[in-house]
Formats: C-alpha cells, structure tokens, sequence
C-alpha cells in the first residue's frame, strides 16, 4: 500500500490534512470494494444454482438477497483495506477521519451481512416444507415455523445491534450491563407473555395435540382450531371459543381424544322377556359377526355381545367393540351402520326390542 500511495505526483501533499496519495488510495480501496460487491452479485446466483434447481422457492430469495451480501462484500473489503491504510508508517490519516472511515466501512459490511441473514430466516417455511413428506404445511407446522422465524429475527437483530454498537466505539461491557439491566426490569413486567411465548415454543416442539384434535384440559373441553404465540383456541361442542394460555397448558394435564388408537362403543340393547333363548343366543352371535364383519372394527379377540342380565322386563345384551376410525364424523357413519345391521337381525330372528308401552298394553 506505501509503494502505491508513493507513485501518486505529490503523493505528499496535504489536501484537507490528508495526504494526496492516502486520498488515491481511499478512492482505490472504494472501486475494489465496488468490484468486490458486483463479484459477489455475480457468484452468487451461480454458488445457489444446483439449490436452486432442486427449490424453485430459492430463485426468489437469491435474487433479493444477493444485493445485501454484496454491500456485504463490499463493506468488507473497505473495513479491512482502511484499517491496514491506518497502519502504514508514511501515511498521514488523522485518527477521527480513520475512525470515521473505518466505522462507516464496518457497518457497511454488518448491515448487509445482518440483512442477508434476516433473508436467510425467510428460508425456513421453504425448507421446512420441501422437507414435508406432502409438501404442505398443517396449520401447527405453519404455527411453529412462525415462531421460530420471530425468534430467529429477535436474535438476529440483537446481535447485529450490538457489533454494530461496537464498530461506533461504545463500551460493549456497559452496554450488555444495561441491556441486563432493562431486560431484567422489562422480565417482571411482562413475564406473563414471556411465559406464554416460551410455552408456545413448548407446544410446538413437544406437540401434545395437533390442530384438529378435540382435547380437554381441567373442565375445558374441545377442538384446537388455533394455535397461536400467546394462547391457544378451543372449539366446544356448543360451537362456542375457549381461550387458553399457553404457559398454563404446559403445567396442565391435557387429554388428548384425536390420539387414541381406537374409540371404544359399549352399546345396550333391551329385547322383550317373552323372547325365546335360543334366538337370544343367535341374537349375540349374530351381533358378534357384524363387528367381526365390519371394516372399520378391530381387537375381535376383546369385542363380545352377551346376555347380561334379566330384569323384570327385559333382556339386557351388553356389547363391546372398538372403531378404528380418525374422526368423529367416521364413527358416527360406522355407528350408524352397525346399529342398522343390529335392527336387522332382530327382525330375522322373530325378536323385538323391550317397549314399555307395548307391553304394558299387552297385560
């Protein structure tokens, strides 16, 4: 650098209280930084091509990110080049303008650096969804993605604010003192949402429920139609919403209906005493076939249809069966059939169900 600032014709003038061959130099170190910024603006569709050719998504964030990792480049070279001009013994640079030039030059390079990381947490939905085995997002993925990019951004901007505060000269110790200090302050008085947030991040990563699935917390019961930052929404069988906290749902037992393996039915039905055993007992094995027969039934082994009492009016024949159906809409259609198969074969078999009214008009 002192061999090239000595070829300038009166390299050592003093033009401003800077020599004429720093003022050279300073205009060579901004052209290489130029040219380093359009390098970068160049490699970089090239570097993401076999990323890009995979993710169609991609083409967007390189074409918007490219420009902040080029200043970034750019900035980068300036803040080197200065602080190595500052250290050539010839050079006449008065330790303000050095400072000055050598700040500008490393926020130059953070800030684009900072703003190619903040395009960089715009990537998460994309990744995260050509990772998905559909390559959509339910709405608890989106739910989680969502705060993970806020989390990343606060981070991100966190940092960034600090070295940038520290290219500017502040004392970095009192600055993270007072920065302990009002987060501290700022912990007490909102460390009901600061609860809420990280019982967010808790959810989503533990995933007890899912949107979709119809849980009961404490006396609250329904379906999850919401999962947000704060709270999560509940949809009652009354069509009516229960808001929950989400700090509370961490310490709570949640009962979750949308995860069980199968839904157990332990249906009753009451046929008239005056029926004949033999029939009750083809009644049972009948019933026992349906579930058997029935494609949405399973554990045959544990499902039974018996007589299990006689009262002074009828006949009880207990039954059990398990569905194996993921919704309730799919049980109720299942349900439905199976009852309607059950009147069936109390007609085929001579039998009738226990009405108190019919029999009492009989005596």
């Amino acid at each position: 650098m002192d061999a090239f600032i000595r070829l300038v014709p009166g390299w050592d003038n003093l033009l401003l209280g800077v020599q004429t061959g720093v003022w050279v130099a300073l205009l060579a170190i901004f052209v290489i930084g130029m040219i380093a910024r359009a390098l970068v603006i160049f490699l970089f569709p090239h570097l993401l091509k076999p990323l890009t050719e995979r993710i169609d998504s991609l083409n967007e964030f390189e074409m918007r990110s490219r420009i902040s990792f080029g200043a970034a480049g750019a900035g980068l070279v300036w803040w080197k080049l200065t602080e190595y001009l500052g250290t050539e013994p010839e050079v006449v640079l008065p330790s303000t303008f050095e400072f000055w030039i050598t700040s500008f030059a490393e926020v130059v390079f953070l800030v684009g650096l900072i703003w190619g990381v903040m395009r960089l947490v715009d990537l998460v939905p994309v990744i995260v969804a050509w990772r998905d085995e559909d390559g959509e997002l339910d709405g608890t993925e989106k739910t989680l993605v969502t705060a993970v990019e806020s989390v990343l951004r606060v981070m991100v901007v966190l940092a960034g604010a600090v070295l940038i505060a520290e290219a500017f000269g502040f004392n970095l110790k009192t600055l993270l003192a007072g920065l302990g200090i009002g987060g501290l302050a700022f912990a007490f008085a909102a460390k009901d949402t600061i609860g809420n947030l990280f019982g967010s991040i808790t959810l989503l990563l533990d995933r007890p429920f899912r949107i979709g699935d119809w849980i009961k917390v404490g006396s609250s019961e329904g379906e999850v139609f919401e999962i947000g930052i704060r709270t999560t929404l509940l949809r009652t069988s009354a069509d009516t919403v229960i808001t929950l906290p989400n700090s509370s749902l961490v310490n709570k037992q949640v009962e979750n209906f949308g995860r069980r393996r199968w839904r157990r039915y332990q249906p009753t039905f009451y046929l008239d005493l005056a029926s004949d055993a033999d029939a009750l007992e083809a009644f049972c094995t009948g019933i026992w076939k349906l579930v058997c027969d029935h494609p949405k039934t399973q554990k045959h082994g544990s499902s039974y249809a018996r007589v299990s009492a006689i009262s002074k009016d009828s006949f009880e024949i207990a039954c059990n069966l398990y569905w194996d159906v993921s919704g309730g809409n799919e049980e109720k259609d299942a349900r439905e059939k199976f009852l309607l198969d059950v009147s069936r074969l109390v007609k085929e078999l001579g039998l009738e169900f226990f009405e108190p009214r019919m029999r009492a008009t009989r005596e």
